[in-house]
């Protein structure tokens, strides 16, 4: 009986022999040099027509990456930690793959200014400094024709769901949104990353009017941009009747036995007519225990299937995770001291350096 490894090593040699001179290891002082990015409609916005995003009247298949800085995981635009000439390095990476889209996240504690001294009324008020630091990103990203999915409220405790802290949340966006509700360099409104476990803490009753009433207020402020919520593949499409007017597209994250994915992009093209994202899938090449067991070639097969199938089914596109390795001690939120899996999920190593899973995401993206 094949087992699932013994494919995977099947389907990796076979693309390998297939194209072997382009998987050519680089040496490893060497950095890739990116193509050029393709020229994008930079003065109109990312709209939805049926299952499928588009732009300019023509379809738009979402080719992303998601991105944390390989020395600032987690917290890509803190004060004191955003490094523009690293994020614009490592972005022409991801540019030079053939992306179109860069999924980024707030960090909602580290945005906020917490200064004891400042009036209880506005003791909740953003950090200047790191929303120009998240303007400086969307304009990095702009001059690579990256469209940007902004996830919001990453890192916020429990206490932002409950009907006490509408106010607070609502002064929040009122600051964040207003001044990028016309770029349209910002794809979308990605409302929280992987609020699963929120809802398994608070409850759903608590945490789905809090997404209703953020949306709602979003859309008041912001009728450009699309919205989103970043779902856990296991919730399958259990909350899309209470929120599918609110939001404009479905994304889910997939981190499983890759042959199981084919039965979830039926199941999800079954129960929606609008876009469903692919927002987070990949496969770590290293670290401790089982989720670590895996190969650069196993890797480059794992991606293989993904885009086949997300071809095969006609889905809109897919946000891999993650661009860049992390070296030991920072992936993670709060951070692993030790080596982990989470630290080897890049399509680039730590040098910078190209695995082979990275000719066939470019491959995929732009037939070259």
């Amino acid at each position: 009986m094949l087992t699932r490894r013994d494919f995977l090593k099947l389907a990796a040699a076979s693309l390998l022999s297939a194209a072997a001179p382009a998987f050519a290891r680089p040496a490893r002082s060497q950095a890739p040099t990116p193509a050029s990015p393709a020229p994008a409609r930079a003065g109109e916005f990312v709209t939805v027509r049926g299952d499928q995003f588009v732009l300019g009247g023509e379809r738009f298949p979402i080719n992303g990456f998601n991105y944390y800085p390989r020395l600032h995981p987690w917290h890509t635009f803190n004060v004191g930690e955003w490094d523009a000439e690293a994020v614009e390095r490592e972005l022409r990476l991801g540019a030079g793959l053939g992306a179109n889209v860069v999924r980024t996240f707030v960090d909602y504690p580290a945005s906020l200014n917490t200064d004891p001294r400042r009036p209880p009324d506005v003791y909740f008020a953003l950090l200047p400094q790191y929303i120009a630091n998240l303007s400086a990103f969307i304009e990095i990203a702009g001059r690579l024709n990256l469209r940007v999915i902004v996830t919001l409220f990453d890192g916020a405790d429990w206490d932002i769901y409950q009907p006490y802290s509408a106010w607070m949340a609502e002064e929040y966006l009122t600051q964040f949104i207003s001044p990028f509700a016309n770029d349209p360099r910002i794809l979308g409104w990605d409302l929280q990353n992987e609020p699963d476990r929120a809802i398994r803490t608070v409850g759903a009753e608590t945490v789905i009017p809090f997404f209703q009433r953020i949306s709602a207020q979003i859309r008041r402020m912001d009728p450009h941009h699309l919205q989103t919520i970043g779902w856990i593949d296991r919730a399958r499409g259990k909350y899309f009747s209470d929120l599918d007017r609110a939001l404009d597209f479905w994304c889910f994250h997939f981190y499983d036995d890759v042959m199981r994915l084919g039965d979830l992009l039926a199941f999800y093209k079954s129960i929606t007519t609008k876009p469903v994202l692919l927002e987070e899938f990949g496969l770590a090449t290293g670290g401790p225990g089982p989720d670590g067991q895996h190969t650069e070639l196993d890797q480059l097969a794992h991606y293989s299937i993904v885009y086949a199938l997300l071809s095969g089914y006609g889905m809109c596109g897919s946000v891999f995770w993650t661009l860049v390795d992390f070296p030991k001690g920072l992936a993670g939120n709060p951070p692993l001291p030790e080596d982990s899996p989470e630290n080897h999920f890049g399509v680039f190593r730590l040098d910078y350096s190209e695995k082979p899973v990275a000719q066939q995401i470019r491959y995929a993206w732009t037939g070259s």
